[in-house]
């Protein structure tokens, strides 16, 4: 089910109607948990009991660690769930590599008589799951919160597809005492209204323009390769924290406030700050559960690069099964090694005070995000390569596609206003004053937009990590 599809606005209409019918905390539960179930269910059934099934062995491997933290439990339970999710994801990259560098024929896909398909969510869900056993051998965790609580933190609709990634301190302290709340009313309406529209308006028209000169880079000139990958920057912000916007929508309508996943990361003052405003509860996992149990800041100033190149690298392989998100990963780590190795050694940095100096800063950044994006897009190597090497040369070639400017434009400027509102945090509250009318008009805005496009748009991009 796509967030923007009206099966999805009658589903949740529906979950909605029920969940707050009767005044009764099992009562709730259990209509977050069918409800889960059926949303998953949509996609594949199979698919559905295989998750549970993972759960289950999961779970019992918590009760285990709730009676005696030991670590051969921990490690071997994480070492399931990688293998779980390597068998999905990457069975076809390990076999692809080994073919291409062997020439052994037995790994040859055509040889192959099955076909592996990746099940819906199973990055985010396994990162939830390994958080919640470590945290529950780390000593975070002290309750055990039962097998049925277990499986509705990890199956919670809203945010099962593509996060934000959740964590037990995030979700259960609240769930024992929900009640309706105005403010959440509210802040649910506008936030589900600015996904829908993130999505729908910009994001999905921004990819219909930019997708054809990512299959065929080489078809198209300089000025259209750096204009694509402008577009597809902010296509990329668009939907996922449109996708975020929505599921933190759903969820405060449903009583949970789960955390901000975005904070208008293209205003960006260092790389440190970039990945305190994307991304930010993947950056925050990758941060407790790679980099600090590597020796994290803690250890030797090489170490310490080491472990932040490997940390982001390992972040990049989680997106995809493709070279190119590795080099992604890589570029990042390699950038906030660069970072960290600036200020060790006091070089002069750019000045922080000042709105001149805070533009140019973010746009410094944000020419670094970008240059990543092309490697997190390109589907190739040899794509990518082209890309950057092309796309700043804006020489006219008559023989060449040209992708028109009028058309992205309008969208890029669409996507910076929503940007810029994000990163002024008070701004969303003034809906307070006038909550009757924003309200309203984001409802009008949504019925519109589902009725007009529904069944028209695209997957979010995250769906398929």
């Amino acid at each position: 089910m796509i967030f923007t599809s009206t099966l999805f606005l009658l589903f949740f209409l529906a979950v909605y109607i029920f969940y707050w019918a009767y005044n009764g905390k099992k009562y709730r539960e259990w209509v977050i948990v069918i409800g889960s179930l059926v949303f998953y269910a949509t996609w594949s059934i199979p698919f559905l009991f295989h998750l549970l099934a993972i759960l289950y062995i999961n779970y019992v491997a918590i009760k285990s660690l709730f009676i005696k933290k030991n670590p051969s439990v921990l490690r071997a339970i994480i070492v399931f769930d990688l293998i779980n999710l390597a068998v999905f994801k990457y069975f076809y990259f390990f076999t692809d590599n080994f073919y291409a560098w062997t020439g052994w024929g037995f790994l040859d896909q055509k040889t192959f008589g099955f076909q592996i398909i990746l099940p819906l969510a199973i990055s985010f869900y396994t990162f939830q799951i390994i958080a919640f056993v470590v945290d529950v051998y780390r000593g975070k965790i002290t309750e055990d919160t039962g097998f049925f609580r277990f499986v509705l933190f990890i199956l919670f609709f809203p945010q099962l597809v593509a996060g934000p990634i959740m964590r037990h301190q995030d979700f259960f302290p609240v769930l024992d005492k929900v009640k309706i709340k105005p403010s959440y009313i509210y802040s649910g309406l506008y936030l589900l209204g600015l996904g829908i529209a993130k999505k729908i308006l910009i994001a999905d028209n921004i990819s219909s323009l930019v997708d054809p000169v990512f299959r065929n880079p080489s078809e198209y000139d300089g000025y259209s390769l750096f204009l694509a990958v402008q577009g597809f920057t902010w296509q990329v912000y668009c939907d996922f924290s449109g996708y975020t916007d929505i599921a933190r929508g759903c969820a405060f309508l449903m009583g949970f406030n789960i955390p901000v996943n975005f904070r208008a990361p293209f205003f960006s003052q260092s790389i440190q700050d970039l990945w305190r405003r994307w991304h930010i509860t993947l950056a925050t996992w990758l941060r407790d559960y790679i980099y600090i149990p590597l020796g994290g800041s803690r250890t030797s100033e090489p170490r310490i690069y080491l472990n932040l190149i490997a940390t982001f690298t390992l972040g990049g392989f989680w997106h995809g099964a493709s070279w190119t998100y590795v080099l992604w990963g890589f570029w990042h780590g390699v950038c906030l090694v660069v970072d960290r190795l600036i200020d060790k050694l006091g070089l002069p940095k750019l000045p922080e005070r000042g709105p001149f100096w805070f533009v140019i800063r973010a746009l410094f950044i944000y020419c670094i995000f970008v240059i990543g994006a092309v490697f997190f897009r390109s589907q190739s190597l040899s794509d990518c390569w082209y890309i950057l090497s092309h796309g700043i040369d804006w020489t006219a070639i008559s023989s060449k596609q040209i992708l028109r400017t009028d058309l992205v434009t309008p969208f890029l400027i669409g996507a910076f206003l929503l940007h810029t509102l994000e990163y002024f945090e008070k701004t969303p509250r003034f809906y307070f004053r006038y909550k009757k009318t924003v309200v309203t008009a984001f409802l009008v805005l949504l019925v519109l937009l589902l009725s007009n496009y529904a069944g028209k748009g695209q997957d979010f991009i995250y769906f398929q990590f």
